[in-house]
């Protein structure tokens, strides 16, 4: 981002040097701005949607008349990302309070300036257009929801959209999740769990202890139930949260180990052993967000094959397409504290069931 910054920069040298010796005219794009184009395009490779638009416009706001044989290609593939970037993520501001679009502005002659504050225009009219068709959520992070479900609540909270950075210091990607989602505020009790399917597989028992012993496998049968009983919210349907999902709910817009901090102590979470089992959901502190036990009591199934991080960033990752193991996620009661960290991925045969629980999801269908 720091070479990005200081390529636009010099190209707003360039182009001001050009403005003035060429007056009345479109000067010939620098070798700057076909760098950033180059750049746009890149972006796009690696489904880096945000550095790909603002790039695109770079380009254009500082040689609009270069573009224009390249922009039908470019557009065609940002269209989609556009929707995705406009309707979730950070929310768009016009381009006129941009303050390197105002420093290209301020530097050009008469002439250009039109050119430039016309393409604003057209910009901000495109803005306008596209906002006006993406549904307005006026959540707010954590904010609470509760389902009664054969006579028993489930409490959610609410998941905005929004961007992070994935993964430990030596293996992070940044990932942008363009719809909010609700996550359960606890794990699955076995009191949820035997209220649907009339069993209860868990070693340790009881109403308010979560479920466990509880496959991938089993985990979809429940919820398939759940959505057969047609008791979610209009929109959403139940799931099991994307591993994406599962960490940046866990993190709740923090970028320490733990959503506490870099250490967790005995009495932030149940974990190394010293309870030797699973204690009530909710017993422990909540993250910012209102959701408890993301670190320790039950690794948590998440949706997602196990398999590579990607290597860029990227949007709404659903991980591996096949494979032999689901992943898990946020370390249990007998787990040191290292193996409850936030990015710490573990993997599981998903016919496999022992010390395993998970949560639910609410999604967009």
């Amino acid at each position: 981002m720091k070479t990005h910054a200081c390529l636009f920069l010099s190209c707003l040298l360039v182009f001001s040097l050009c403005a003035v010796s060429v007056c009345g005219q479109t000067p010939p794009p620098p070798t700057a701005v076909a760098a950033i184009w180059n750049n746009a395009v890149k972006f796009l490779g690696e489904s880096n949607w945000q550095a790909a638009d603002r790039a695109f416009d770079n380009a254009l706001m500082l040689a609009p008349n270069y573009a224009p044989a390249h922009m039908g290609k470019l557009c065609a593939q940002l269209k989609v990302s556009e929707e995705k970037l406009l309707g979730s993520l950070d929310p768009p501001v016009a381009i006129d309070d941009n303050p390197l679009f105002k420093a290209a502005l301020e530097h050009a002659d008469p002439a250009y300036k039109r050119q430039i504050q016309g393409y604003a225009d057209a910009i901000n009219a495109r803005l306008k257009a596209m906002l006006a068709n993406i549904p307005k959520d006026d959540r707010k992070a954590g904010e609470s929801m509760t389902l009664k479900i054969n006579d028993i609540e489930y409490v959610f909270r609410w998941c905005p959209a929004g961007t992070f950075m994935m993964g430990d210091a030596n293996n992070q990607h940044r990932v942008g999740l363009s719809r909010g989602f609700w996550l359960l505020e606890t794990e699955v009790t076995q009191a949820m769990w035997m209220s649907v399917t009339g069993d209860n597989p868990s070693n340790f028992k009881g109403a308010k202890l979560p479920v466990e012993s509880v496959s991938w496998n089993d985990s979809q049968e429940y919820i398939k139930k759940l959505n057969e009983m047609k008791v979610a919210p209009a929109g959403f349907k139940f799931s099991l949260p994307t591993e994406a999902q599962w960490e940046y709910a866990c993190r709740a817009g923090t970028t320490t180990a733990y959503h506490f901090g870099d250490t967790l102590t005995q009495q932030q979470a149940n974990f190394g052993g010293n309870v030797r089992k699973t204690t009530d959901v909710g017993s422990y502190p909540a993250n910012a967000w209102g959701l408890k036990d993301m670190h320790g009591n039950v690794w948590e199934w998440v949706q997602d094959w196990f398999g590579d991080y990607p290597s860029g960033a990227v949007t709404d990752p659903t991980g591996a397409s096949s494979g032999s193991f689901r992943v898990i996620r946020g370390g249990s009661w007998g787990n040191r504290a290292e193996d409850c960290w936030s990015a710490l991925r573990g993997s599981s045969d998903p016919a496999l069931s022992y010390a395993l629980g998970f949560r639910l999801s609410l999604v967009s269908e």
